[in-house]
């Protein structure tokens, strides 16, 4: 009996001992810095995606700048394309557009549906050069380089007589520039010779290349049913190119005495 007297008054002994303890410790913060080895789990890792998201909410957001002012880059300057040439282009691509069909003799209409060679060059200068009235006039003043003797008489008929394809490029030779050879732009006229029947033909440079890189033409040929678009590989050979550009549209009309504003100056 006394025994168990000692040892239940021992165990009460330790007891009170290990409560002082542990309510000495809380009172001083002391577990604060404990650490359990081995029983502790490690914190979990955040994949590098969430990290970088987890930073970038973290850091204070930066006031937005200010926008930047719309700079268009530097634009190059425009083609400077003559007005003449311009306008020998549209009428070139006009006929293409309306399938103007091809004629051995000239309409004088200039808005027909139908025409010769020579008339797609008159449509296209017109406005800029009345390049037949120009052409009969510097004949008449000029006889011996048409091949004449003597002055021709200045009559319909013979307004009518002078408009043919040698006799433009008499006119063009006396005021037009000649392209060097293999050279040939947008807009120039261009004398081809149709190797079927060795016909000979003027024609409007247009502004696309086949796909060798030669020039391509608009032509009004007879032998077809309508205008076409060709280079030199769908049986032409280029024969001489001209430029007439407003610096010679305006030459021919100042020696020619050609009202600017009136494209169909009398004789």
């Amino acid at each position: 009996m006394l025994r168990g007297l000692a040892i239940a008054c021992t165990i009460a002994v330790l007891a009170w001992l290990s409560l002082r303890t542990i309510v000495q410790d809380l009172a001083s913060g002391a577990h604060l810095d404990a650490t359990h080895k081995g029983t502790e789990a490690p914190a979990p890792r955040l994949p590098a995606t969430a990290l970088a998201a987890a930073g970038a909410m973290a850091r204070p957001t930066a006031s937005p700048a200010a926008p930047m002012a719309d700079k268009a880059p530097p634009a190059a300057p425009a083609a400077q394309r003559d007005p003449v040439a311009t306008a020998i282009l549209a009428a070139a691509r006009d006929h293409l557009a309306r399938k103007v069909a091809p004629t051995v003799y000239s309409v004088d209409d200039l808005r027909a549906n139908a025409g010769n060679h020579l008339d797609l060059i008159e449509r296209g200068t017109h406005g800029q050069l009345p390049i037949k009235t120009a052409l009969v006039r510097h004949r008449a003043r000029h006889p011996h380089l048409y091949g004449l003797q003597g002055k021709p008489p200045l009559t319909l008929d013979e307004r009518k007589r002078a408009w043919n394809g040698d006799n433009l490029e008499v006119f063009l030779r006396s005021f037009a520039l000649l392209r060097p050879d293999g050279d040939a732009q947008a807009g120039d006229i261009a004398v081809l010779r149709r190797l079927r029947g060795n016909r000979k033909l003027v024609a409007v440079v247009t502004d696309v290349t086949d796909e060798a890189g030669r020039p391509q033409f608009v032509v009004l040929d007879p032998a077809e049913r309508s205008a076409r678009e060709v280079s030199t590989r769908h049986g032409y050979h280029m024969l001489r190119v001209f430029h007439l550009g407003a610096a010679e549209a305006a030459r021919a009309r100042q020696l020619l005495d050609l009202a600017q504003d009136v494209p169909g100056t009398a004789l």
